[in-house]
């Protein structure tokens, strides 16, 4: 009962995504082309909401005398520079390849952008954080609970585009929120709440950073790889370290 109390919003979470994945997928065929597009489009409106609120850390944080946006388009040019290098784009595409439907309802929407954007979207966040440190520590799972019903339309969504190919997403959902959950039931023990530090808050807004240009895509406009971007989550904590807040 106790692991239950502790993990029951990630297990809705993750039951959530599944299901909105599943059924994007049977639909998404069925389902005209405009209207698939009006609701990515409004996926998009509501991700950029999202994002306005991720990355507002960036005006309260500072490396010495510089503001945390300064650190965090450092943060962003080098990470896409190491994923560049790295060739996280082509090899995700080439990995995900076989499992990508060969009559996409969106093929020009590759797998590996659509599946890196749903890691950000439903793994990068403060939602995520504090749901999960919330939910370990007290057995509240409220707040993973509106981040289910995000998530579940969301994959809904994302689905309907390029298939069940966006499931490969519950690996990390599911490894990343049992972790945070675990911290959180370390919390109730009386160690420190990390949620406030500066690594963790200038870690969170940098993914605000990336969910913005998550947003930019699904609204159909310029923006920099999300996939190679991810290479800066490694970096960010580093950074954050340094700040105060």
């Amino acid at each position: 009962m106790a692991f239950w109390a502790a993990t029951g919003g990630t297990w809705i979470n993750l039951l959530a995504v599944f299901s909105g994945g599943l059924l994007g997928s049977r639909l998404g065929s069925r389902l005209p082309a405009d209207l698939r597009g009006q609701w990515q489009q409004w996926l998009g409106v509501i991700t950029l909401l999202l994002a306005i609120e991720m990355v507002q850390p960036l005006w309260s944080l500072r490396l010495g005398p510089f503001p945390a946006v300064l650190a965090a388009l450092l943060v962003l040019v080098l990470g896409s520079w190491l994923g560049h290098c790295l060739a996280l784009e082509r090899r995700l595409e080439a990995w995900l390849a076989s499992f990508n439907r060969p009559h996409a309802a969106d093929p020009s929407r590759g797998a590996a952008e659509v599946v890196s954007g749903a890691f950000v979207l439903f793994c990068i966040g403060p939602m995520t954080l504090l749901g999960c440190l919330r939910n370990g520590a007290l057995g509240d799972p409220d707040l993973l609970l509106v981040k289910a019903g995000l998530d579940g339309l969301s994959a809904a969504v994302l689905a309907a585009g390029v298939g069940l190919v966006v499931l490969w997403v519950l690996l990390p959902l599911g490894v990343l929120q049992f972790g945070l959950s675990g911290v959180g039931a370390l919390l109730a023990t009386g160690v420190g709440d990390p949620s406030q530090a500066p690594a963790v808050l200038f870690t969170a807004a940098v993914g605000g950073l990336l969910v913005l240009a998550l947003a930019l895509d699904l609204l159909l406009l310029p923006h920099p790889s999300v996939v190679n971007g991810l290479a800066a989550l490694v970096l960010a904590p580093a950074a954050g370290w340094l700040m105060q807040p």
